[in-house]
């Protein structure tokens, strides 16, 4: 499908497969976004805002975390840092940095944060299904030879040295787009049919976020080959792990310190209602 990663070139400018695909996702993450936050209630108008500069953080934040960890190549080739068309974002890097901008955003703009952090889990779980198709189009991020009719074909020279002389391989980019689609459909679906109930709480939709992604992320990183190491094992076992230990105390966070606020509902409202109940 994909001969060459440029997708048009407009004189000396090219344009990269990657970079549509990262700029779709982006785009329509947003749009679910504002949609999820109007209906929530809250400010539709500033997720435009908040998507630019959690997307530039992300995107930031997703570079220096690939380069930190491929730093044996980028420290004798700086320049190479800011080649990103060419690849080399890591999502993990992309939520810490992503979610750490939408945390000062919304601080600084008197929003209920973890609100604003449940709209943003599923529309990032979409960004996530469509970018990954940058890879494909970059022929990276696959897994280990395959002789499964939907193995993809990858072109010797981007074949591991170990795996020379196979031809088609295990396409671990489409399990995680499918894989993220879902997750981004189940997440949409908890804000639409449970939004209000009294056993919801704000921040809970980013929990169930963390905990699936991370989910998804362990298996599928057993079968890559181009897996990125922290130790001895690969750096995505360590970040998923702490992804759903973090949702997990999030939830309990949620009901234990955070003073139950519902779902969608600013925090300072939720010690409110509380201190009136009680």
């Amino acid at each position: 499908m994909f001969s060459d990663p440029t997708a048009f070139s407009i004189g000396p400018f090219t344009v990269q497969w990657y970079a549509l695909f990262i700029m779709t996702g982006a785009v329509l993450a947003a749009i679910l976004a504002s949609k999820l936050a109007e209906f929530r209630g809250l400010r539709s108008d500033a997720i435009f805002d908040i998507a630019i500069v959690s997307l530039i953080a992300g995107v930031i934040g997703a570079r220096l975390y690939f380069v930190m960890l491929e730093w044996d190549y980028y420290g004798n080739n700086l320049l190479q840092i800011l080649n990103i068309p060419r690849g080399g974002l890591s999502i993990h890097g992309a939520i810490i940095f992503g979610v750490a901008a939408i945390i000062i955003m919304t601080w600084r703009m008197k929003q209920p944060v973890l609100s604003w952090l449940d709209v943003a889990a599923p529309a990032v779980a979409l960004g996530q299904a469509i970018g990954r198709w940058g890879n494909y189009a970059n022929q990276e991020a696959f897994g280990a030879p395959t002789d499964q009719p939907w193995g993809i074909e990858i072109r010797p020279e981007n074949r591991p040295a170990e795996y020379a002389e196979a031809t088609h391989f295990h396409p671990t980019f489409f399990y995680e787009s499918v894989l993220n689609l879902a997750n981004a459909a189940l997440l949409t679906y908890l804000i639409v049919r449970f939004s209000g109930k009294e056993w919801m709480r704000a921040g809970d939709i980013l929990a169930v976020y963390l905990i699936t992604y991370g989910i998804i992320r362990i298996p599928l990183e057993w079968l890559r080959t181009d897996s990125l190491y922290i130790g001895p094992m690969p750096a995505a076992y360590w970040l998923s792990g702490a992804m759903i230990l973090g949702g997990i105390i999030l939830m309990v966070l949620n009901r234990k310190v955070f003073n139950g606020s519902k779902f969608g509902e600013p925090l300072d409202e939720g010690k409110k209602r509380k201190a009136k109940a009680a």
